[in-house]
């Protein structure tokens, strides 16, 4: 029956999975409504998430389900390694799977952690299609749902999605840009690949804050989008992107790098250029290696789109929820931006992946 069960909820998933490719190629499911806290932030109408979840007072019983959607890179090893010291410091038990990149693997992955026997389920999404059905099987289950990192379909069933602000990490990244750059601001974009919602934000953020910065200061902007490339989240092609946008528009000052590890290449291809000093290099993630660049004085600045925060955030809720200290949650919870540059990379290490 297992068995059965299993083949039925992978065609189930192909079936999506082929009619979000016809249907829209590249062009995400479009999200809830957002609200606004009083606090800040953003936040999202809550989904249907199941309602009656039992309660589970000691956090020592507390059986948690991680399914990870792959350990290919430094951010998501960064968040699995949280997740087992999250699980020693507040001691729930934890199983984890990790699907390896495959949509229908995590489905699979899914039922093994329920037919095991998990009271809770948190995961890092590998598909937003896919995970409709998915949300489907677990809330069948009478079982929450808490995503990380990754967006979803909103007609999935969850609890709450716990993510960085990409928005505002661009934002603080444009802001302290237009801090620093006197005079005409001229800026290559390099960008991880067409299509990613998650590159869209953080430079639509920091085009929002070099220019919202600039109008407070000088009551007029004074930047010009030079240039932009695709470096494919990685450093050598990031770098190969770099030398292209250097060539085709010589006179930029700032290049923007959507993740660190294309900055890194950028940094290369400006030093190969002989451009070191003339033009100022910016990005996101908050990599250790990002940090080592800044205090070396290469490296501007980089917005703080920690996983271990993260995944603090995500237990330290999903362990209220689960012994009943708090079930009025938001879908959507964003981590608060942050910044590091060389005034505070001091004390920035501890987030640092």
């Amino acid at each position: 029956m297992k068995k059965i069960a299993r083949i039925a909820a992978l065609l189930l998933v192909s079936v999506l999975l082929v009619g979000s490719l016809v249907g829209c190629e590249n062009e995400p499911a479009a999200p809830a409504t957002p609200t606004t806290p009083a606090g800040g932030g953003t936040v999202a109408p809550a989904p249907d998430a199941g309602g009656g979840h039992a309660i589970v007072p000691n956090v020592q019983d507390l059986v948690v389900g991680f399914s990870i959607k792959n350990m290919h890179n430094p951010y998501l090893i960064a968040m699995n390694r949280t997740m087992e010291e999250q699980r020693d410091a507040l001691g729930f038990q934890l199983r984890t799977l990790n699907a390896g990149g495959d949509a229908a693997q995590q489905q699979m992955d899914v039922e093994d952690l329920i037919a095991g026997g998990v009271d809770v389920i948190v995961m890092d999404s590998q598909d937003p299609v896919a995970a409709i059905a998915i949300s489907q099987y677990i809330a069948s289950h009478n079982i929450p749902l808490f995503l990380m990192n990754a967006t979803v379909d909103p007609q999935s069933i969850f609890v709450t999605l716990v993510q960085s602000n990409n928005v505002g990490l661009g934002t603080a990244v444009g802001e302290w840009v237009a801090d620093q750059v006197s005079g005409d601001v001229r800026v290559g974009l390099l960008a991880g690949n067409p299509g990613n919602m998650v590159g869209y934000a953080r430079r639509t953020g920091f085009i929002t804050g070099l220019a919202e910065r600039q109008l407070e200061r000088f009551n007029s902007t004074n930047f010009l989008v030079r240039t932009m490339g695709w470096g494919n989240w990685s450093a050598e092609i990031g770098m190969e992107a770099a030398e292209d946008m250097l060539v085709a528009a010589p006179d930029i000052n700032v290049i923007f790098a959507e993740n660190d590890a294309m900055a890194m290449g950028a940094i290369t291809a400006v030093r190969n250029a002989g451009r070191e000093g003339d033009v100022l290099i910016v990005g996101v993630d908050g990599m250790r290696d990002a940090l080592e660049l800044i205090e070396e004085g290469v490296y501007g600045a980089t917005g703080v789109n920690s996983p271990i925060e993260l995944v603090r955030l995500t237990m330290g809720i999903v362990v209220d929820y689960m012994n009943g200290t708090n079930r009025s949650i938001p879908s959507l919870i964003n981590t608060t931006p942050g910044m590091v540059h060389l005034g505070n990379v001091a004390q920035s290490w501890d987030l640092a992946f």
